[in-house]
């Protein structure tokens, strides 16, 4: 789920109190996380922790090419 969350935060170009936001208020971001309606929104403190952590072992940039290469194959753009 939150590597979910880093890729739409990625993708929409929101900052973690951007992403947190539109986790607690939107229903397809809620849907594509996998997040039940009834479950509290991640802090963005949580997210930031993740991203560092990700960052510090360099899966982000490990993970982008692949990533990216799903995402144009199904029909999605930057």
């Amino acid at each position: 789920m939150m590597f979910k969350a880093l890729l739409l935060q990625s993708w929409y170009r929101l900052s973690d109190p951007g992403l947190e936001k539109q986790l607690a208020r939107d229903l397809l971001f809620r849907r594509l996380i996998g997040f039940d309606l009834s479950e509290s929104v991640t802090a963005q403190s949580t997210l930031w922790r993740f991203r560092q952590k990700l960052e510090g072992e360099s899966l982000l940039e490990r993970s982008r090419p692949e990533v990216n290469e799903r995402k144009s194959t199904d029909g999605y753009t930057d």
